[in-house]
């Protein structure tokens, strides 16, 4: 039976691009290096603020900036939270109908706490989880399967109860790792091609339409 539901934050609950964007270009403008385009940001987003970071001064040539540049792009990110990000359609209500079906939530992200929990609280999104594991709260992070484990063995569930909605070949790998169902949405940021090996059990069209039983006997069964 479906007990536990661990949801990623970035591109799965919330559009968080452009106010990321907005943050890292503040950042880049200010070491001397040319803005870049939220397209190119999306693809870069999944493995954390800071991982991101490194990213973007990789590809403005200056990937031995990152020490330095880390606490301005920390302050400037600190300050956008919230901004300009948008909870996706149906992510309320679906959050508020799998509380009451007795489910338990888990939000698992790569985001830094600090940034995870003041987008969740500017978002009125908080109390809706009954976990937060965020990037830095242990020594690993997705893909690692110990993110996964932690948060289970807290909720005092077994892996084959539980199911990983997300939106990125990170997720997947993550829950292939740990032995859960991997269901994915349809918009987010992939990071990569969602086949083969890194082929979620099933898509969700619509946070509307989500039924977790079946999804957890498709994913799980």
């Amino acid at each position: 039976m479906l007990r536990v539901i661990l949801f990623d934050l970035d591109g799965t609950l919330m559009d968080t691009a452009p106010e990321i964007a907005d943050a890292l270009n503040e950042t880049l403008m200010r070491l001397g290096h040319a803005p870049v385009d939220e397209a190119l940001v999306r693809d870069w987003i999944g493995d954390g603020a800071r991982a991101l970071l490194g990213k973007a001064l990789a590809h403005a040539g200056a990937p031995d900036e990152v020490d330095r540049a880390w606490p301005g792009f920390a302050q400037d990110y600190e300050r956008r939270v919230g901004t300009r990000s948008v909870v996706h359609e149906g992510v309320r209500a679906m959050l508020q109908r799998l509380r009451q079906r007795g489910l338990r939530l888990v939000l698992l992200t790569n985001k830094e706490a600090a940034f995870a929990h003041r987008l969740l609280a500017l978002q009125d999104l908080s109390a809706d989880f009954d976990l937060i594991v965020a990037g830095d709260s242990l020594p690993v992070k997705k893909p690692h399967p110990g993110v996964v484990i932690h948060a289970l063995e807290a909720l005092h569930a077994e892996p084959h109860e539980a199911l990983l909605v997300g939106d990125s070949v990170t997720d997947v790998r993550t829950a292939r790792a740990a032995g859960v169902g991997a269901w994915l949405v349809r918009h987010g940021y992939p990071q990569g091609e969602l086949a083969g090996d890194d082929a979620p059990d099933g898509f969700i069209e619509h946070f509307d339409r989500f039924d977790p039983p079946a999804a957890g006997r498709v994913a799980i069964g």
